[in-house]
């Protein structure tokens, strides 16, 4: 992952979870975390498609579980992470 694109997630992230960018880790799992529920999930979603220019399909949103699922899929999607 670029240094730039890295941050910019992180920032997204701590913005719709209300973390510290310092607790942004790939192994963050929606589990673990009471405000990643059912619409922070959609925002998150948004935002991310939004920000990277993307489009993910339904069998990717449900794939994200954790932060390093999230960055897996925007590897796949060409997003320089």
């Amino acid at each position: 992952m670029s240094e730039a694109t890295e941050k910019r997630l992180r920032e997204l992230l701590a913005k719709i979870l209300l973390l510290d960018e310092s607790e942004i880790k790939d192994n963050l799992s929606r589990k673990d975390i009471e405000s990643w529920d059912s619409l922070a999930h959609l925002m998150l979603i948004n935002e991310v498609e939004a920000l990277f220019n993307i489009t993910l399909n339904d069998d990717e949103t449900i794939a994200i579980n954790t932060v390093g699922d999230l960055k897996k899929i925007l590897r796949k999607k060409g997003v320089n992470i």
